[in-house]
């Protein structure tokens, strides 16, 4: 019986010390922002694969590396960003169940996973790609977290200012490859930069009585309705606009332009759409849109592209 008893105990600690390394580690995901993180790094990844001459070789050391290594700058710009912001945090109801306002995790802790991250996503690209790589990773850490982060109780404006790190991981993508900057990176990073502005304002719409609580002045926000979605539907027609560069070049294949009109035209109808009805639902409809849009926009880049 006492064995019985015992193995019992064993059980239970056993499966109370898995929910607890399950916990923590689903903390750890949500300090990084996992899912947007993803997103970012997928934008790299395909800036990566557009720079090759010969796609077939991008599984490689180097290509996973490269992602793994910006992974962990855009998951440590998070961390500082939650850092910085734990107060607000707490005040929102999207946001307060996240580990440091529920306060599942220290700031110290926090600090040095973001601290660690940093110090070795930098390492990786500078060790496997080149310097430019490294320095636009943390040209874009630093002003995410000491530019947009605090910039965002102060000024509407905050949002340009974020795009800019936001816009910077596809061209990661393309310097690890072919180490400079050349008139292709600068349209990916355009197009990732006027991309994020609409992106942004309609989560800010669905949250924008959260955003209020936390003391934040963006556009949404601040702004009256209709400047709102005037200017949301003005930005994703300039993404559109720039979505065409790959055509100018005559890099790619008619099929480009075939797609780009067509993932175009769904992404300016949802924005028209929006600005028509101003409700959740229409929002809710544009972001959908919006997140489906980049990365099929890059990939059809990618999949017509001719050497």
């Amino acid at each position: 019986m006492k064995t019985a008893v015992t193995m019992t105990q064993v059980v239970a600690i056993r499966k109370n010390s898995l929910q607890a390394l399950s916990v923590k580690f689903s903390d750890y995901l949500q300090l990084t922002k996992f899912k947007l993180s993803s997103l970012v790094v997928i934008t790299t990844g395909l800036g990566y694969l557009i720079a090759l001459r010969n796609p077939l070789t991008a599984v490689s050391d180097h290509f996973l590396l490269t992602m793994f290594g910006s992974f962990l700058v855009v998951g440590a710009a998070n961390a500082f960003n939650q850092v910085l912001e734990r107060g607000t945090d707490a005040l929102m109801v999207r946001t307060k169940n996240r580990p440091l306002p529920s306060r599942r995790m220290g700031l110290t802790e926090a600090l040095l996973a973001g601290t660690a991250m940093t110090l070795l996503g930098l390492t990786i690209l500078a060790w496997i790609t080149n310097w430019l790589t490294t320095m636009l990773a943390a040209l874009a850490l630093t002003n995410y977290v000491f530019g947009y982060t605090p910039l965002k109780r102060r000024s509407e404006f905050c949002t340009l200012v974020g795009a800019i790190s936001g816009a910077i991981p596809p061209m990661m993508g393309w310097a690890a490859v072919r180490n400079e900057l050349s008139l292709e990176a600068w349209a990916l990073f355009a197009l990732q930069f006027l991309w994020q502005l609409p992106h942004f304002w309609t989560i800010a719409w669905l949250y924008r009585e959260d955003y209020l609580l936390g003391g934040f002045k963006i556009l949404p926000v601040k702004g009256e309705p209709n400047s709102v979605t005037r200017q949301t539907m003005f930005y994703t027609f300039a993404t559109v606009v720039v979505s065409i560069y790959p055509l100018l070049t005559g890099k790619v294949t008619p099929v480009y332009a075939l797609i780009a009109s067509l993932l175009g035209a769904w992404f300016v109808f949802s924005a028209l759409r929006f600005h028509s009805l101003k409700t959740k639902e229409s929002a809710k409809k544009l972001l959908i849109v919006a997140d489906s849009y980049l990365p099929l926009i890059l990939l059809a880049w990618l999949l017509t592209k001719q050497n």
